[in-house]
């Protein structure tokens, strides 16, 4: 089972018997603690059928990486197994839901991710109608950062509490990001704010502190005008990193407010 999987279940009420070892830095801290202590069923790519076997689970659930499909048939043999299509948190969280028969649990979520986008949009409409933003993340490359657009899992978050897009972000297609190298900083010159990939502490995650430090993202106008928004839920396992980027977002609104 991987961070998303797991998150889903774990926001439905559900606990998890074992995970998948992707790493306690890519499991936000509302999770850690559960996953944490659940048994590790396997790491880089392989899952063990074994250590599966050995936690007795009633239900298997993945996502569908090779290294979960290519064991597929070896996981039914065990228990009832469900794979997730990979196409977003909100699709394997409803797969999930559905598996667990927690469809009026999952419901209500989406309905406070609702309610909550719609009052901030409310709230801070004058904020959000003065600002364009740019998102971003500082990559895992050096000399290069990712911008992610609108159909990203923080793209269409922010969108739905309003947040309207400069350039860079606008143009980035599909549901992913594309990777720019320093020599196209420029890409961000007309974002009023920019939101980026951060730490649980606010300073920047990745390679976003060297990206930071270049001379030309100092002259951009948000860097100057000190308009940077960290969101450590920057990629949402399940609802409840979802609802933190909203209020990621509504702290980052009240700074630009003031």
């Amino acid at each position: 089972m991987n961070v998303h999987a797991a998150a889903a279940l774990l926001d439905l009420g559900v606990d998890v018997l074992g995970v998948y070892d992707e790493g306690a830095q890519s499991v936000s801290p509302r999770y850690r603690g559960k996953w944490q202590t659940a048994t590790k069923i396997g790491t880089a790519g392989q899952i063990s059928v074994e250590k599966v076997a050995a936690v007795h689970p009633d239900l298997i659930i993945g996502v569908d990486y090779d290294y979960n499909t290519k064991v597929y048939g070896q996981l039914s043999e065990l228990a009832p197994t469900v794979i997730a299509a990979a196409t977003g948190w909100q699709q394997i969280a409803r797969t999930v839901a559905n598996a667990v028969d927690r469809t009026a649990k999952l419901a209500a979520l989406a309905q406070q991710l609702t309610q909550q986008s719609a009052a901030i949009k409310s709230r801070y409409a004058g904020t959000l109608a003065r600002y364009r933003w740019d998102i971003l993340q500082g990559g895992v490359g050096t000399g290069q950062y990712w911008l992610y657009g609108p159909g990203s899992d923080i793209g269409q978050i922010l969108a739905g509490a309003g947040v309207r897009f400069a350039t860079g972000t606008a143009q980035t297609r599909g549901t992913g990001n594309r990777a720019l190298s320093y020599e196209k900083i420029d890409a961000l010159a007309d974002a009023d704010v920019l939101g980026f990939y951060s730490n649980y502490d606010g300073t920047p995650n990745n390679e976003a502190p060297q990206l930071f430090a270049q001379q030309a993202f100092k002259n951009l106008a948000a860097s100057r005008n000190d308009r940077l928004v960290p969101f450590p839920d920057f990629l949402p396992g399940g609802y409840g990193d979802a609802l933190a980027v909203l209020d990621e977002l509504e702290a980052g609104l009240e700074k630009l407010s003031d």
